[in-house]
């Protein structure tokens, strides 16, 4: 998990290489739709839940 090993700007910049990549694909291939944007939206949606579970899991416990 990127949150543990690493600081926001890893997120940030993953998050940017995989909107870049998927939109060109899409581009390329001409199927850019209202369904394909929201499967962008979901794919974000999980990368950053991802860093986010893995930055708790990486905080120290304060009990």
């Amino acid at each position: 998990m990127i949150g543990l090993s690493y600081g926001y700007i890893a997120i940030l910049a993953a998050s940017v290489v995989l909107a870049v990549a998927m939109v060109l694909l899409w581009l390329i291939l001409g199927s850019l739709t209202l369904f394909g944007i929201f499967v962008l939206i979901g794919y974000l949606a999980a990368l950053q839940s991802g860093y986010l579970l893995g930055a708790y899991l990486g905080t120290k416990d304060d009990a």
